[in-house]
Parts: C-alpha cells; structure tokens; sequence
C-alpha cells in the first residue's frame, strides 16, 4: 500500500510539471513578433475595417472561404465581426497550441470603456501557407461583459458571459444552431499521449536511479580495493 502511494504521488507530479507545457506552447521570440505583427494587421484591415485589400493577403483559404476577392474587398460578405477595438491587438494574444504547420491562437479584443466594456474571446487558427503565415480562422468563443446588471450565460446581451454552447438549439437566449463545444484533436491526442507516457517516464526514473546508485557502489568498491 505505501510502495502504491509512492507511486501515485510520482505519477500526480509527473502530470503537474508536464501540465504547464501541455497549456503554453513555447514560441521563440523572432515567432512571437512576427505573430504580433500578424494579428495586428489581421484586427486592424478586418476587424476595425481599415484595410480589407490587405486582409485578402494574409487570410488562408479556410478563411476566405468560397468568397471571390472582389466580394470580400467589397465588405458586403466578410466572415469577420466588425468591432470597435480599444486595446492594442499586438499584446492581447496568447498561444493554445502549435504544430509544425499550425498555431493556435485566442486573441481577446476589448471595445467600449466602463460599465460598457465587452472582451471578446477570438479563437485564431494561424496556418503556414505558401512559406508564410496567415490566418486561416477566426472566430467569437465567448463573450465578456463587465457592466452591472450582467448575470447568467445567454445569447442575449443582457448576460454577462456568452459562450458556443449559447448559441446551439434549444438555448436559453435561441441564436444561431452550432456544433457542441469540444476539445480539438490536437488537445485530445495530447492528453492521451501524456497520460500514456507517465508510466513510462516513472520507470524511466526508477531505471536511471538505479542505474547512479550501481555506479555509486563500484566506484565505493573499487576505491576501497585501491586502498
């Protein structure tokens, strides 16, 4: 029972330490600023409607969608969400995860000031395409509203928080029918490998502790022969 303990205590830090790698992806710095830049231009063309030649440029095909560039420089068809921004799109990002190809934004733009104030969480799918990267996803996961009189989760701006599932059939505020919420596959494969792996990151450690201790006691014994 105490050997098991022991064991479980490993496998519960093993699975804390390998938690915060799993969450942050690390991105270099040279990554991060071209990143930065990235959204910039994205939020400032598309978003705030400034640009929508250039929002062409930098937008994948997922994101463009069926929509022919004459339509989407019109601005009549655009899949992206016109908002008012006040803060700076260049530090309101964060990385959810990466893959060689891929990386996993969630950039929160806030608009309004006080008790009007409303963050907008944009799940971002940045994808490497033709040697550069563009945004290939865009899309409202959740809404923040930091006035008073702001209660429950809804589809309905008299809710403080609005997320996807508010927006499915049968919600509380109606809206437009979605697909449930989900973890993504990367997520999911993720996790399970993680899991997996522990027990073999366990034995790894118990094999390379031994391994030092065999080391310790000939080195011991072979000193005490010299002697």
């Amino acid at each position: 029972m105490r050997r098991f303990c022991v064991v479980f205590l490993v496998l519960l830090g093993a699975l804390g330490a390998a938690a915060p790698a799993l969450a942050l992806p690390h991105l270099s710095k040279s990554r991060s600023r071209e990143i930065s830049t990235l959204v910039n231009r994205f939020v400032n063309d598309l978003v705030l409607r400034r640009n929508l030649a250039d929002g062409w440029s930098i937008s994948g095909p997922d994101e463009r969608g069926a929509l022919a560039r004459k339509d989407w420089v019109s601005g009549r068809q655009l899949p992206v969400q016109h908002l008012d921004v006040v803060n700076n799109p260049r530090t309101a990002w964060y990385a959810t995860w990466k893959t060689r190809s891929e990386i996993g934004l969630v950039i929160s733009l806030k608009t309004g000031h006080g008790n009007h104030a409303v963050m907008y969480d944009e799940n971002t799918t940045l994808q490497k395409w033709h040697g550069r990267w563009v945004v290939d996803g865009f899309y409202t996961d959740g809404v923040f509203r930091y006035g008073p009189g702001h209660s429950g989760s809804c589809a309905s701006s008299k809710c403080k928080v609005t997320g996807p599932a508010d927006y499915a059939a049968g919600a509380a505020g109606g809206g437009v029918a979605t697909s449930k919420p989900r973890i993504g596959g990367n997520w999911g494969l993720l996790v399970l490998f993680g899991f997996l792996g522990l027990p073999f990151m366990v034995l790894a450690g118990i094999g390379l502790a031994a391994l030092t201790r065999n080391r310790r006691a000939r080195a011991r014994y072979l000193a005490s022969r010299s002697g």
